[in-house]
C-alpha cells in the first residue's frame, strides 16, 4: 500500500496525541515521583509541536510504502490494544504470554497453517522473553506490575 503524506506533520500530530493520551491519567503520584514523567512528555509535546511547524513551513510529500498486508497491521494494533486491556484482568504475566503467543501464531500464518507441535517448539523462546520481560519490570527497575487470575 501506497500512501501519500507529510511525515512531518503526521509524526508531530501522532507525538501530541500520545502525549495527551499519557499526560491525562497521572493519578495521585507524589511531586518528586510525577517530575520525570513530566519533564519527558513535556519535551515530547514540544518536539511534536516543532515538527509539525516544520511540516508546514518546508511541506514536502513523502510517499511513505507499507509493506504486507494493511488487515494484518491493523489486527496487530488491535491485539495490542486487547494486550494492554486484559493485563488489568489477568495480570502481566499471564496475559504478556497469551498476547505473545498469540502475536507469533498470527504472524507465522502468513507462511501458511501453523501445526501444533510448531507451537510447542516456540515455548521456551516464548517463556524465556516474557520472564525475561518480567524480571526486568519487576526486578530491575522495581515497576509493581498489574496480578491477575494467576501471578
Amino acid at each position: 500500500m501506497m500512501v501519500r503524506l507529510n511525515t512531518d506533520i503526521a509524526a508531530g500530530l501522532f507525538g501530541l496525541a500520545f502525549a495527551a493520551v499519557l499526560w491525562l491519567p497521572r493519578g495521585d503520584m507524589g511531586r518528586l515521583t510525577i517530575m520525570f514523567p513530566r519533564a519527558i512528555l513535556v519535551i515530547l509535546a514540544l518536539l511534536s509541536v516543532a515538527l509539525v511547524v516544520k511540516g508546514f513551513v518546508r511541506p514536502g510529500e513523502r510517499r511513505v510504502e507499507i509493506p504486507g498486508s494493511p488487515t494484518r497491521l491493523l489486527v496487530v494494533m488491535i491485539g495490542f490494544f486487547a494486550w494492554w486491556a486484559a493485563i488489568a484482568q489477568l495480570g502481566f504475566l499471564v496475559a504478556t504470554l497469551v498476547a505473545f503467543y498469540a502475536l507469533t501464531w498470527y504472524l507465522a500464518r502468513v507462511d501458511g497453517p501453523v501445526e501444533g507441535t510448531r507451537l510447542l517448539k516456540w515455548t521456551p523462546s516464548l517463556l524465556a522473553l516474557v520472564l525475561v520481560f518480567y524480571f526486568t519490570f519487576k526486578e530491575v527497575l522495581n515497576v509493581r506490575l498489574p496480578t491477575g487470575l494467576l501471578f
